[in-house]
């Protein structure tokens, strides 16, 4: 049993709802029961903004929630979780507010202060680690810091409106990011760096290629550059949406993982397998099939087979599993995936 909000599977895979009343072993978590690998882990420290926004209520009824979080964005929410919730203001409209924000929240003399917990014992239990350590937490990346300090709508504005106001908020984040970078090198050994992007729907990348490449491309090659300097071999992007676009834009600017590949959106995983051999895939195994039954879920797994075969492939749920997925159905997916998992014979190396 897994409540809503739980990962599990690795990276993705996010229960939508609970299965207690399907289950008999309630007092189990599936990623026992599965026998799924650990998973990275998470560094105790705070990349982003540090310290946190007071959290404030600004009004509630019976089902919702409207506030200001720690990040400073003001938000309704539904009390149960079983949405995301409406996004309604945030910290960064204009110069000013980027002065104000930056100075207090973003300030390069607060990198020794931004432990979560003890820094002298964290490093000693990661010496004889048998999982690989991330460097950064979410929402690091250079649109996505940007659309939770400004607002997605309001961004596409600056882009225009306001490029040099950008340029410096990007600047700003890209020398923080190096300097807690080195600060952390020089005392831990680091296996990947994550960047949270979600930066496409279903009609593609929210933004041109011309300006991805003005704004995100030389900070992505000055970050990764100075990261693989420190020994840092692998780049990870979590992005929704379609990525047809954004792939060979990321790649040119050092990223070598992607993930999670969503089918609705028209993520074709074989053909991007084709085009792009030495692309590091997460996820990718179609969520709507859960509550279809068995037949489209085996349907959905010989995919899963021929890519796994290929290398460079870690198959899991494309994002949050519905809540009218059964237990059944996500039983019989996850038990066919790690037979085909421990059967299969990687055919040819990718990477």
């Amino acid at each position: 049993y897994t409540a809503y909000g739980k990962g599990i599977g690795g990276p993705g895979g996010i229960v939508g709802a609970s299965w207690g009343d399907q289950t008999r072993f309630c007092d189990y978590d599936v990623t026992d029961y599965f026998k799924f690998d650990g998973g990275y882990i998470l560094l105790p420290y705070k990349s982003w903004i540090f310290p946190f926004f007071e959290k404030k209520t600004i009004s509630e009824s019976d089902n919702h929630i409207e506030l200001w979080d720690v990040n400073g964005i003001r938000k309704k929410i539904i009390k149960d979780d079983s949405s995301m919730p409406l996004f309604l203001d945030w910290p960064v409209h204009n110069k000013k507010d980027w002065g104000k924000v930056k100075e207090e929240r973003f300030n390069l003399n607060s990198i020794n202060k931004r432990w979560i917990t003890n820094k002298e014992n964290f490093i000693k239990k990661m010496k004889n680690r048998t999982r690989p350590l991330l460097i950064f937490d979410p929402p690091i990346g250079f649109f996505g810091s940007l659309r939770e300090l400004i607002g997605v709508e309001n961004l596409f504005f600056l882009f225009y409106d306001e490029p040099k106001l950008i340029h410096s908020i990007l600047d700003h984040l890209c020398n923080l990011w190096i300097s807690i970078a080195e600060e952390l090198t020089a005392k831990i050994d680091f296996d990947m760096a994550i960047f949270w992007e979600d930066m496409a729907g279903k009609q593609g990348s929210l933004i041109s290629p011309l300006t991805f490449k003005e704004f995100l491309t030389p900070r992505y090659k000055k970050i990764i550059n100075f990261l693989k300097s420190k020994g840092i071999k692998y780049f990870l992007v979590d992005t929704d949406g379609k990525v047809d676009v954004l792939i060979p834009l990321f790649l040119e600017a050092g990223i070598n993982a992607m993930l999670p590949f969503e089918q609705q959106a028209g993520n074709d995983l074989i053909n991007i397998r084709k085009e792009y051999p030495n692309l590091i895939m997460f996820g990718g195994f179609d969520k709507n099939t859960l509550h279809k039954g068995k037949e489209f879920i085996d349907k959905e797994l010989e995919k899963m087979n021929l890519l796994i075969s290929k290398g460079g492939y870690i198959p899991f749920v494309d994002h949050d599993i519905p809540p009218n997925s059964s237990w059944e159905n996500f039983k019989y997916y996850r038990n066919r995936l790690n037979e085909i998992i421990y059967s299969t014979k990687v055919l040819s190396k990718t990477l």
